[in-house]
């Protein structure tokens, strides 16, 4: 189900390297080693063969990072994250926040309360940092900027925080959230950004698309402007839950035996029982859902950017869309279908592309 975010207002959550010189410039791009404590355990992101064989993941089901990853670190890009609460001080989130702000009374106080634990989890899979420590985010050079719901946001305090991604410099906004009735005045703001963002070339606004294996109908995730994502699992099909519609773009893994590895708030916020500071494949409270998928996608746009700072958010969309695996059984009609989109996103189909 949609996760639940904001008991007063009904607002829903859908989630439930060590090279830091990398280029753009491919004339001095070096290739790097990861050597992240769990990377190997990141199925979404790491074909690990013995992994998958270990835990019978389809050898597809990654996003066929290749040798992206010690290529493309997300240097240089700006990824607000709209969510509800950041351990700052996480140990594998060192230097990734460049600024952070709450809609609430403390504008300065971004730090999760009990049971905020889903705005960590998220940054993790965008920008844990690649420190030899952890996990490893898509895109751990990336420049972080966290916005924070509070209990009592309001539909401008909502609109606010997008307006304060965008004066910020945003080039991609995370929602892994959505409430099935975007109102008049929020869409707008969000196809304003779509289209203007970023000195007219568009801010890539990325949402999660639900866990309630119903149609997207009235949510932020069917505004055609943004960019839709939906989850597929380890056997590298859509995941039974993930929500569907005829503004559905791309799947990208959110799990559901295992769940996607990611940062776990410090302390009594946590939800491992591994290791504190991760949330691990095999954590009894593990962490799937639509609310990875974005995150990754996040991520991919980031070292897209990187490689070519010029792409408009259109172009973004296109190159998504037309190099997508066509998994599943569903027919595609078109080159998309209501169920995977235009299929599941392929990261090293994208940057060939590029």
């Amino acid at each position: 189900m949609k996760y639940l975010f904001f008991i007063l207002l009904s607002i829903l959550f859908t989630a439930c390297s060590s090279d830091s010189s990398v280029s753009s410039d491919s004339s001095d791009l070096k290739l790097s080693t990861i050597n992240d404590k769990y990377f190997f355990q990141q199925w979404s992101i790491n074909q690990n063969l013995e992994f998958y064989k270990k835990n019978e993941i389809n050898k597809y089901a990654s996003i066929n990072s290749a040798n992206v990853l010690n290529t493309y670190s997300g240097k240089g890009i700006k990824i607000a994250i709209i969510d509800n609460g950041l351990d700052i001080n996480h140990e594998d989130l060192k230097n990734a926040i460049k600024n952070s702000y709450s809609s609430g009374r403390f504008p300065n106080n971004v730090s999760q309360n009990p049971g905020e634990n889903h705005g960590t989890i998220v940054t993790g899979i965008i920008a844990a940092r690649a420190n030899n420590t952890g996990i490893r985010g898509i895109a751990p050079d990336a420049q972080v900027l966290f916005l924070k719901y509070t209990l009592v946001d309001s539909d401008d305090d909502r609109i606010k925080l997008f307006e304060k991604a965008e004066e910020w410099g945003a080039d991609i906004i995370n929602c892994s959230w959505g409430t099935y009735s975007v109102s008049a005045a929020l869409k707008d703001t969000i196809v304003r950004l779509s289209n203007t963002g970023r000195a007219g070339k568009g801010i890539s606004i990325v949402f999660s698309s639900g866990n309630d294996a119903r149609d997207i109908r009235g949510d932020e995730s069917n505004i055609k402007e943004v960019i839709s994502v939906g989850a597929s699992d380890e056997n590298n099909l859509r995941a039974y839950y993930s929500n569907f519609g005829q503004n559905l773009d791309v799947l990208a893994p959110g799990g559901d035996y295992y769940g996607i590895t990611s940062l776990d708030p410090m302390g009594f916020n946590g939800k491992s029982n591994n290791d504190e500071n991760y949330i691990l494949y095999n954590d009894r409270n593990k962490f799937t859902g639509t609310s990875a998928s974005a995150p990754i996608v996040v991520g991919v746009i980031a070292l897209m950017l990187e490689k070519n700072p010029n792409l408009t958010r259109i172009e973004i969309e296109n190159i998504l869309k037309n190099t997508s695996d066509k998994i599943g059984n569903r027919p595609y009609l078109k080159g998309r279908n209501d169920f995977y989109g235009y299929g599941k996103i392929n990261l090293e189909n994208i940057m060939l592309s590029i």
